[in-house]
């Protein structure tokens, strides 16, 4: 790939001692039964549960949390702001990417992703714990960078750009149900080789983006029903090296459903 985002198993093996690593297990966990990390993980992984450790309740639904709650946790996981911090998921799906995207919405620079996962994982027979690591707290410092964030208003403003694509993430039956004006559609998951569980060849990968016109010297907005399938695709094109990407974390929830606003 064009940058280090992605690693492989054999590259994470042979890191796994780095003073400056840290690794995130987001799999879906139940702290009731022995699944997910609880059962196994990755030498040196700490859990990281989306719901429980970035978001919090409120009665319109879930809401990031402060970004001083946010660097509270990382400080506990005894991740520092220059730490290299390496997600999994099962495989290499939403969740990751949903990860990823709010690491780099709260500016940490060093974010990596495990090319296939658990599955690619423990396909290679690496090893794998059930000891959980013991971290010296840190002072992290979480700083929001809007550059990788986009809302209503925002796309309202700029749609009209001749350098800026709207790009739709969800299946291709949802698209033509209605989708934001303008937009070009390309599902999260054409990213994925669904054999290996990886993601494909960034040559394809760069075929299919520039099929439907998000093309690298663009700004790419992209958007799905809530926000994680576009985590996923904001994930890959930052992978690509593309330079300008934004994720609509309330994507269709908060345009159609929230605010009422129009759709082709």
């Amino acid at each position: 790939m064009s940058n280090s985002t992605l690693v492989s198993v054999e590259w994470l093996q042979a890191h796994l001692d780095d003073a400056k690593l840290r690794i995130l297990d987001v799999r879906v966990a139940d702290p009731r039964l022995p699944m997910g990390y609880r059962a196994a993980h990755i030498p040196g992984a700490l859990p990281f549960d989306l719901n429980r450790d970035m978001y919090e309740m409120t009665p319109g639904g879930p809401r990031l949390q402060s970004p001083d709650a946010i660097a509270a946790f990382l400080s506990a996981c005894g991740i520092a702001n220059d730490s290299t911090i390496v997600l999994y998921d099962e495989n290499i799906g939403p969740l990751v990417g949903s990860a990823y995207w709010l690491l780099k919405y709260l500016s940490h620079a060093d974010v990596r992703v495990l090319n296939g996962g658990w599955h690619a994982w423990t396909r290679a027979q690496a090893p794998t714990t059930q000891d959980i690591p013991q971290r010296a707290p840190t002072a992290y410092r979480a700083e929001l960078d809007e550059t990788q964030h986009s809302v209503a208003a925002w796309i309202q403003e700029h749609c009209a750009r001749a350098d800026l694509v709207l790009l739709d993430t969800r299946m291709d039956n949802e698209y033509r149900m209605g989708h934001l004006p303008g937009a070009v559609n390309l599902a999260f998951d054409a990213a994925l080789n669904f054999e290996t569980q990886t993601l494909k060849d960034e040559t394809l990968l760069r075929a299919q983006f520039e099929k439907v016109g998000a093309t690298a010297d663009k700004e790419i907005v992209v958007y799905c029903r809530s926000g994680a399938r576009s985590a996923h695709t904001f994930m890959v094109l930052q992978t690509l090296g593309y330079p300008r990407v934004r994720n609509y974390k309330g994507s269709m929830l908060d345009w159609a459903d929230r605010r009422g606003l129009p759709l082709e």
